[in-house]
């Protein structure tokens, strides 16, 4: 008899799917592309809006690398330096990172003898292998020796990285500060002229537009393969929700799978965790069909363990009295906006189409401008120019961007009571 699976091992919300039993859906065109980068020794730049599964779909294609214990995988690079990325892939090597400079020598310890071999990164940080050698091997070895690398560009450490076959995996490069994107830029051209095939080299960012996240010119742009991944379409998400059931043996009306989709809001992450919350309780009581009971007390467990910061934000700064409610509906056509990056004519469009009248664009400046104060939170924010300290003009932004589909999730199913049996629309008092 087959042993019956837990909902945790086919739903993994906040984790990688990359294990036998989770359930993972198949993200089309921008999957191909990620696998045909690597493929061809290029680097797939994989981009997009926060939350849509851009590092699930990395992990997925490199779980191989990972497998084989040849992935380095860089959560984040949130305060780090290019320094600290070779460290990394030197540690993966074989390698003890330390602070001295001297070059060390063979030193002997009982019956064996130990040995480091150091060199430098960036010319200060020190690297040496650790290892053990048997007396006899001492005199083949030599008393002293040295591995120098004297810049991130030098090919030995490309050379160190491609006889070992590894997978570069560098995450969250939106966060990343402009020196290491200067220094990332560098290390990547030098990449390119080794023309190497085993190491390979992956980028990851949250942005719309990738010429932000890596410093772009001719050496790069011709190693790069921007991978635009999208939120995810209801044919995906059915996956999730219907394969991910039927391993579980769990029934799901259509009517009740079509309800998770529309709350999933496109994103896998809160499709993971909805199908989760309503698995576990349908096992808890015995059940083996999902209903609207289990979906409403799963949209009640998000919105009160992920989501009450942002949706108390939320209802600080909307309106609560008045006919226009300009605030309330700048966020909601900011959320609505396939574009992070939303313009005054694309605000004047959306507001206009919601109320059914045309809204100049003075009437909702002022609005807008208080979106971006502390006094409301400051929920929205400027987009930042191409030099330092200036701004895009004529562009918005949420501040944090995960708010755009917790506000696509309270426009489908209301707040404070999301997921009523009616929908649960947001009160208009």
């Amino acid at each position: 008899m087959t042993k019956q699976m837990k909902p945790s091992e086919v739903f993994v919300p906040g984790k990688f799917p990359i294990e036998e039993h989770n359930i993972y859906t198949d993200r089309g065109a921008p999957q191909e592309s990620f696998q045909t980068a690597l493929k061809r020794s290029f680097v797939p730049l994989v981009f997009g809006s926060y939350g849509v599964g851009k590092s699930s779909l990395s992990r997925y294609c490199t779980k191989g690398a990972e497998k084989n214990k040849k992935l380095v995988y860089i959560e984040s690079v949130h305060g780090k330096s290019l320094a600290d990325i070779l460290t990394r892939l030197l540690e993966i090597l074989g390698y003890e990172v330390t602070v001295e400079r001297q070059i060390q020598t063979i030193c002997e310890s009982g019956a064996e003898t130990g040995f480091e071999l150091q060199g430098g990164i960036l010319g200060y940080l020190k690297a040496k292998i650790g290892g053990k050698l048997s007396r006899k091997r001492k005199k083949l070895l030599g008393t002293k020796r040295e591995v120098l690398v004297k810049s991130p560009t030098d090919s030995r450490i490309l050379d160190l990285c491609e006889d070992a076959g590894l997978m570069l995996l560098i995450d969250e490069m939106h966060r990343a500060s402009d020196i290491l994107r200067r220094d990332l830029s560098a290390f990547l051209k030098a990449y390119a002229n080794r023309n190497h095939k085993k190491f390979k080299i992956g980028i990851i960012g949250t942005e719309t537009d990738a010429s932000k996240i890596v410093i772009r010119d001719p050496g790069v742009d011709r190693l790069l393969q921007e991978v635009h991944v999208l939120p995810i379409t209801e044919s995906e998400s059915r996956r999730i929700v219907f394969e991910g059931m039927k391993r579980l043996d769990i029934k799901v009306p259509e009517e009740i799978g079509i309800r998770i989709i529309r709350a999933s809001v496109g994103s896998p992450f809160v499709a993971q965790y909805i199908c989760l919350e309503m698995a576990e309780k349908c096992r808890e009581r015995g059940l083996d069909t999902l209903t609207s009971e289990l979906l409403n007390e799963a949209l009640r467990t998000y919105a009160s363990s992920k989501a009450q910061r942002m949706i108390h934000q939320y209802r600080l700064a909307i309106e609560t009295t008045g006919e226009k409610r300009y605030r309330q509906k700048i966020l909601h056509a900011m959320a609505l906006c396939d574009d992070d990056y939303v313009t005054m004519e694309q605000l004047v469009a959306l507001v206009s189409k919601q109320m059914g009248e045309v809204v100049p664009s003075t009437a909702l400046s002022g609005p807008l401008r208080q979106l971006k104060n502390e006094e409301y939170g400051l929920i929205l924010t400027d987009v930042s120019g191409p030099s330092a300290g200036s701004r895009a003009f004529n562009y918005s932004a949420f501040t944090d961007p995960a708010m755009k589909s917790i506000i696509r999730m309270i426009e489908e199913f209301g707040t404070p009571d999301i997921g009523s049996e009616n929908g649960g629309k947001a009160s208009s008092s």
